[in-house]
């Protein structure tokens, strides 16, 4: 017998062979040992192993069973007959069962599943494998080996049941159950999983853990470790699911073998969002709960019926010098003490037995006080309705209790206020009827209050006036829920008393208003004062309007004495120009020099004096305003000094100047500083003898600038030094006077520094010592580097520019001021057209050719007839022969001897580019008309 070596083979667990591939095994094994073996023990060897076989074994030749091992005959031969020499449809009905005569059979291996009939004629599943069988002795030969399935069979049908009840158990069960193994891989996943993650089973089945869980799996890969490490592990995750993010909980149960490894782990994964949400919200309920408690000024406790507190409140461990927590569990004797307890327990026990508790215990202090708590039990029941415990509210009214004798104190207090009040008070329903009045009501009529008590006014028979009034004003208060007020009068005893009331609404918590208060007050001697006061109202008024008329007749006044001053000054100061500049010898002859430079210095004198009187008006008129703005003080210093440096000349006065300042800044209006200084050091020029000396010192005190002006001239005597800034004020009045003046250059000085915040002082140690000044001013805080200006070059050192080739158009009223002007203009090289009116300059204007119009007009302001204001207007609309308007941007200047600011705004909005006031010099208004010729 030989079997093919290229044969596939198994072996069972229990090393016996199975099937035919296995004999093929076995054969082959047997043939290895043959080498040594003789036939006989290979034969022997052959035949243990056949007979050692559980399934049947049947070797067929020529289709008769040659051979077989016990097995075979144990399954199919009846009463243990031999199968030897018997066909194989004899033995098993192999053509009746499928099975293929041997000698048919291929020369491979078949294999084929059959019920056969065992000798005992019971049914058995069958696994028929026929292989050829070659070998010398059996050329033809073929083998059967029939195993019997049918236990196998019943295993896996029961197996198979057990996975289908495993299967819809799991799939009951609403948690996430899965079987991953020790490669992290799913083998098995319930319903709940799919639905879970909208994947079909057989999706998930084989795919990774990390693919499935996405973003949660980072938090999961630790807890799995674990389980694959052996541990049973219980967590909770955040998964992501397709309704959304949800919270479950966790547990990985490993699956451990006999041998200790781990071949994977199950997973049970149960929602709990809602569960968690619930007991978020009850948490959250119960810090609600515990907050509310613990803001609540009571004290709140909870006993169970063995009086053992099961919750307390902060404020009630606060009370007893203990924390919450300390409390919770002590009965309550052992926290308010046994005679405490005693006193109360009668309500606790009451309240345990089901009856609400609540009374009021007065406690002594140590002070010789009370302390009044009120007590509340409330029983807890359970279920069932049976009493658990009590809740017990206990609640300081200590203050409460003051309150109210306050208010009764109060109310006792009002009620003998109001019976014995002056006023008259009442208290009124909407049908108009008293529901209470005051003793005082009887000032009304001669009726007592009692009369008055639901009654209204019309029926006691007060006078319609009084009752209209009244009514209206009551009626006012219900509808509109505001307070209303009213006046009457009423004649009493002969005479006329007046009245003035309030009606006052009561509005309850509801918003709703039954009734109001009346209160009446006899004005009748504040109504006599008012009518006298009215009357002196009256006459203040009256005289108010004179003054203002005064005032403002005043200020015409001085206005126009001011221009008619102003006007003249212009001319002397024109022809003094002219004299400087067309005589030959001024320079030579210094009499004439002295003559001229007198006529300046009177000029200037009367200017300033005008100046002066202005801005005292202005002072006194409240009109006097200043442009501040940040200001370096030492430019307008020097500016000062350099004013009054030739008149110190004149007088061979030394004037020595020490800055001790660089950029230091004030708030102030540069013009109005330099006046300042320029009165302070004009009067030190002025009352120092000649040959003297004048200092001037700036220094920073502190957060002050402090500028002093010193002399060593005629001094102040201590009488008059207090009245030294008063307003015309001067030492010498009489008619032999050293020294002219109106006195008000000190009184410009002390306002002018109040105005900038500062302070002015004199001192003087008397008559011929000399006198110090000194201003301080506040510091300005520095904020950015300023750089300092130096004062300007004198205008005589400066060239003036040349007016040729340049058509002026001068309008004035007054021949001096024409003549003169066309003068000085016309030496500077321009061309000159004066002319008294407007009508004079349009009919010269007719007669020019287009490129001969004027380059700049200067006007007078105050003029007969036509105003300066309404000859720009005619000049500016003036149009040519071909209807053109040529001159409606000419430049305008007002040349007037009005210098208030309001005037200088108004020419300013009237269309004229400058404003210069008379009287001018001639240099500056070369300038002027330069400068805006040059801008045309």
């Amino acid at each position: 017998m030989g079997i093919s070596s290229n044969q596939r083979y198994t072996i069972r667990r229990d090393g016996i062979p199975s099937t035919a591939s296995q004999w093929h095994a076995a054969h082959q094994a047997m043939q290895h040992l043959s080498v040594e073996d003789t036939p006989q023990q290979h034969a022997e060897r052959l035949g243990n192993l056949l007979e050692r076989c559980a399934d049947a074994i049947l070797l067929i030749r020529d289709g008769r069973i040659v051979g077989c091992n016990q097995a075979a005959g144990e399954m199919f031969s009846p009463a243990g007959s031999r199968l030897e020499g018997h066909t194989l449809e004899e033995v098993i009905n192999a053509s009746e069962n499928g099975i293929p005569s041997p000698i048919g059979l291929a020369y491979c291996p078949a294999t084929m599943h059959r019920t056969l009939q065992l000798a005992d004629g019971s049914p058995i599943d069958a696994e028929v494998t026929v292989s050829p069988y070659i070998d010398v002795t059996v050329p033809d030969g073929r083998l059967l080996v029939i195993r019997d399935v049918s236990a196998r069979k019943r295993i896996a049908a029961t197996l198979l049941q057990q996975d289908k009840y495993i299967r819809l158990i799991t799939d009951t069960v609403p948690a996430l159950i899965a079987y991953v193994d020790h490669e992290e891989c799913y083998r098995f996943v319930n319903a709940a999983y799919q639905q879970w993650f909208g994947l079909p089973r057989d999706d998930i089945v084989g795919r990774k853990v990390r693919d499935v869980l996405g973003t949660a799996y980072p938090d999961a890969k630790p807890f799995i470790a674990q389980a694959l490490n052996g541990h049973l592990v219980h967590f909770e995750l955040a998964l992501d699911s397709v309704a959304g993010k949800r919270h479950v909980m966790v547990v990985y149960s490993p699956d451990l073998q006999a041998d200790g490894r781990v071949a994977g782990f199950s997973a049970m994964a149960t929602d709990i969002t809602d569960r968690r949400d619930h007991e978020q919200a009850l948490r959250a309920q119960e810090r609600q709960l515990r907050l509310i408690t613990e803001a609540l000024p009571v004290f709140i406790a909870q006993c169970d019926l063995d009086y053992r507190l099961t919750f307390v409140n902060k404020t009630y461990a606060d009370r007893f010098g203990f924390h919450p927590k300390e409390i919770v569990g002590k009965r309550i004797p052992e926290i308010v003490g046994d005679e405490a307890f005693s006193n109360v327990r009668q309500y606790i026990d009451a309240a345990l037995r089901g009856q609400p508790q609540e009374h009021e215990v007065n406690v002594p202090l140590p002070d010789g006080g009370n302390q009044f708590m009120q007590m509340m039990y409330v029983p807890d029941f359970d279920d069932e309705g049976n009493v658990r415990g009590l809740l017990a509210a206990i609640s300081d009214i200590t203050r409460l209790r003051d309150t109210e004798e306050q208010l009764q104190r109060r109310e006792l207090e009002f009620k003998t206020l109001v019976e014995n009040s002056p006023d008259i008070i009442s208290r009124i329903d909407r049908k108009m009827r008293h529901l209470y009045v005051n003793p005082a009501i009887t000032k009304l009529g001669a009726q007592p209050p009692e009369a008055y008590i639901g009654k209204t006014k019309a029926e006691l028979g007060l006078p319609e006036t009084v009752v209209r009034a009244w009514d209206e004003a009551a009626y006012a208060a219900f509808d509109t829920g505001a307070e209303q007020r009213l006046d009457f009068d009423l004649e009493i005893e002969g005479q006329i008393r007046y009245f003035s009331g309030r009606i006052v609404p009561e509005i309850d918590r509801w918003g709703q208003i039954d009734s109001v208060i009346a209160i009446a007050y006899d004005v009748t001697s504040r109504a006599r004062m008012e009518k006298e006061r009215d009357e002196l109202l009256a006459r203040e008024r009256s005289a108010r309007i004179q003054a203002e008329t005064a005032a403002k007749a005043r200020d015409e006044f001085l206005a126009i004495v001011s221009h008619e001053l102003r006007a003249p000054l212009n001319g002397i100061q024109s022809w003094a120009h002219v004299l400087e500049n067309y005589v030959q010898d001024v320079v030579t002859v210094p009499l004439a020099q002295r003559a001229l430079q007198g006529i300046k210095t009177g000029v200037n004198q009367q200017v300033r004096l005008i100046e002066d009187l202005l801005d005292v008006t202005r002072m006194m008129s409240g009109k006097f305003r200043l442009m501040k703005q940040p200001l370096a003080l030492l430019p307008a210093l020097q500016a000062a000094v350099n004013s009054v440096r030739a008149m110190a000349a004149s007088k061979k006065i030394s004037l020595s100047c020490n800055y001790r300042i660089t950029s230091e800044q004030i708030e102030g209006d540069a013009d109005r500083v330099q006046q300042i200084f320029w009165n302070l050091l004009s009067n030190a020029v002025k009352f120092t003898s000649e040959g003297g000396h004048v200092w001037l010192t700036a220094s920073i005190a502190g957060e002050q600038i402090c500028v002093t002006v010193r002399d060593d001239g005629a001094g102040i005597s201590p009488a008059f030094l207090p009245h030294l800034f008063n307003r015309f004020s001067q030492e010498d009045t009489s008619s032999t006077r050293d020294h002219s003046g109106l006195g008000l250059g000190l009184f410009l000085v002390r306002h002018l520094v109040e105005m900038h915040n500062g302070q002015v002082k004199a001192d003087s140690e008397g008559e011929g010592k000399g006198t110090t000044f000194s201003v301080y001013f506040k510091l300005r805080p520095r904020t950015e580097q300023y750089l300092t200006v130096g004062p300007a070059e004198p205008a005589s050192s400066m060239p003036l520019p040349s007016l040729e080739g340049r058509c002026v158009l001068l309008i004035d009223d007054q021949p001096e001021a024409r003549e003169s002007l066309t003068v000085v203009l016309s030496a500077a090289g321009a061309d000159v057209f004066a002319a008294a009116t407007a009508g004079e300059a349009i009919k010269w204007l007719s007669g020019l050719a287009p490129d001969s119009y004027p380059d700049v007009l200067i006007s007078d302001i105050a003029m007969p007839g036509e105003d300066g204001y309404a000859v720009l207007r005619r000049i500016r609309t003036w149009q040519a022969p071909n209807g053109r308007t040529p001159l409606q941007r000419l430049p305008a200047l007002a040349l007037t001897a009005f210098a208030e600011r309001e005037d200088r705004i108004r020419a300013l909005t009237a269309g004229f580019q400058m404003h210069v006031t008379k009287p001018v010099a001639p240099e500056e208004l070369i300038i002027v008309i330069d400068t805006m010729a040059a801008r045309d």
